[in-house]
């Protein structure tokens, strides 16, 4: 066997952390559909009234921006792909955080 690598550790480590976020991302979004489906059922609202509805969005605006960059990493020109892969992983990584600003601030906007 040989002793060659294909990514080295930094890269590696990068890699888990942006797969961490995202699993983070993914469990936020899914609890906060999950909640405004309860409570809209349960309150008897429209989905758009729960206090879920922006970080839903959020996560959708998410899910939407990196379907586009990966659309952009089936690109010819590598200087494309490398600038699809420098945002998409930022993206990824900074996904909580994005959602929780839309989300704060579609309530704010919607006074919920």
């Amino acid at each position: 066997m040989s002793d060659i690598s294909i990514i080295d550790e930094e890269l590696a480590w990068m890699i888990v952390a942006v797969l961490l976020s995202a699993g983070i991302f993914f469990v936020i979004f899914l609890y906060h559909i999950i909640r405004a489906y309860i409570k809209s059922n349960k309150e008897k609202v429209k989905f758009k009234d729960t206090r879920s509805y922006g970080y839903i969005l959020g996560g959708g605006s998410i899910i939407g921006f990196e379907f586009f960059c990966l659309l952009f990493l089936e690109a010819k020109s590598e200087i494309i792909k490398n600038i699809a892969t420098g945002i998409f992983s930022v993206v990824l990584f900074f996904s909580p955080i994005i959602i929780w600003l839309i989300g704060s601030y579609y309530n704010k906007s919607k006074k919920l």
